[in-house]
C-alpha cells in the first residue's frame, strides 16, 4: 500500500503497517529503543538498519505472546488470521511443520488449548466492561488504524489499537501473564513505556486533528491472562502524558538530528562509573547490622 499524504487511515492492513510505507519513519516503539539505548540502536531496529538473518529465538513459541496476540485479534477484529495448531505442544515435527507454515503464511499459530484461553479472556474481558464506568472502551470506533505524519520533513507513524471516530478517544489493548492489579499497574505502565505510546499517538493526533487537542482521553485496558481474567482500565492523566510527552520530544529530537546529519550515536568512547544500586547497599548494610559477620564467641570457646 503506497502512502504519500499525512492522514488517518482506517484500513490498512498490519503487513502494509509494518512494511514501513515510508521507508524509515519514526515510531513509538523506536523511541522506546533510542530512550534505551541510542540512536544507532534505533536506527538498526528501522526498515533503515543493516538486514538480519532469522533469528531462530524469536521463531520460538511463547505462550503468553500467542495468547495476548490471538487475544488483541479476537477484542480488536483486526490483525492477523489466527491458525489452531491441533496439537499438545510443538514437540513433534509435524507440529512444528503446522506452525512454520501457519508464520510464513502470516498468520498467528496458536496451540488450541491456548487458543481457548484466548476466547475465555475476550468473552470475560466483554463482560467486565459491560459493568465498568468504561463501558465505552471499544465503542463507536474502529481497530488498527494507522496515524501517519511529517516533521521537518522527517515521517512518523503510529497503528492505534482503537481510535473513536471523533478521534477523541484513543484505547490500547495489553495483556499479560503478570498481575494487572491496580497497585502494580503504574510499575507496568511505565516499565512498559504505555506513557510514552500514548503521548506519540497524542503528538500525532494533535498535528493532524488539532481541533480537539487537549480534550482526548487516553486509556489502557489491561487484562490477566489466567482466572478470573480480571481486567483494569487505567487513564493517562495530565502528569501521566506530560511524562511521555517528555521523553518522546527527547526521542524525536535526537531521531530528527541523527536523520539530518547522517550520523548515529551510540554509547560514548568513555570509560563510566555507575551509582553503587541503593538497594544493593541497603541489603548488604542491613546485613552487617544483623551481626551476621561478627565472630560466634561461644562456637569459638566450645571449639
Amino acid at each position: 500500500m503506497k502512502i504519500e499524504v499525512p492522514g488517518i487511515y482506517r484500513d490498512i492492513t498490519e503487513a502494509d503497517y509494518r512494511a514501513d510505507p515510508f521507508g524509515g519513519s519514526f515510531t513509538q516503539s523506536l523511541a522506546k529503543v533510542l530512550l534505551a539505548h541510542s540512536p544507532l540502536h534505533a536506527r538498526e531496529e528501522s526498515v533503515l538498519g543493516e538486514p538480519r538473518e532469522d533469528d531462530d529465538e524469536a521463531e520460538k513459541y511463547v505462550k503468553a505472546q500467542a495468547i495476548g496476540d490471538v487475544a488483541h485479534k479476537l477484542m480488536l477484529e483486526r490483525g492477523k488470521e489466527i491458525e489452531v495448531i491441533d496439537f499438545k505442544d510443538f514437540k513433534k515435527q509435524l507440529a512444528k511443520d503446522a506452525r512454520d507454515a501457519a508464520r510464513a503464511a502470516g498468520r498467528v499459530p496458536i496451540l488450541a488449548k491456548h487458543m481457548i484461553i484466548a476466547n475465555r479472556m475476550v468473552q470475560r474481558a466483554h463482560q467486565q466492561l459491560e459493568r465498568h464506568e468504561d463501558r465505552d472502551a471499544f465503542t463507536n470506533g474502529s481497530g488498527e488504524v494507522m496515524i501517519c505524519w511529517q516533521e521537518d520533513g522527517v515521517w512518523f507513524r503510529a497503528l492505534v489499537d482503537w481510535l473513536s471516530h471523533d478521534l477523541r478517544t484513543v484505547d490500547d489493548f495489553k495483556s499479560s501473564g503478570m498481575s494487572m492489579a491496580a497497585h502494580v499497574l503504574g510499575k507496568r505502565a511505565e516499565t512498559a513505556g504505555w506513557h510514552v505510546q500514548h503521548a506519540f499517538i497524542k503528538r500525532g493526533l494533535d498535528i493532524l486533528d488539532p481541533g480537539n487537542a487537549g480534550r482526548r482521553r487516553h486509556r489502557n485496558i489491561a487484562q490477566e491472562q489466567f482466572p478470573p481474567f480480571a481486567l483494569n482500565v487505567m487513564h493517562h492523566d495530565r502528569y501521566w502524558l506530560t511524562m511521555g510527552e517528555k521523553k518522546v520530544e527527547a526521542a524525536v529530537t535526537a531521531w530528527k538530528a541523527a536523520r539530518k546529519a547522517n550520523r548515529w550515536a551510540c554509547y560514548p568512547p568513555v570509560s563510566v562509573c555507575p551509582e553503587y544500586p541503593k538497594y544493593a547497599e541497603s541489603q548488604w548494610l542491613d546485613r552487617e547490622l544483623s551481626g551476621e559477620f561478627e565472630p560466634d564467641t561461644k562456637l569459638i570457646m566450645a571449639g
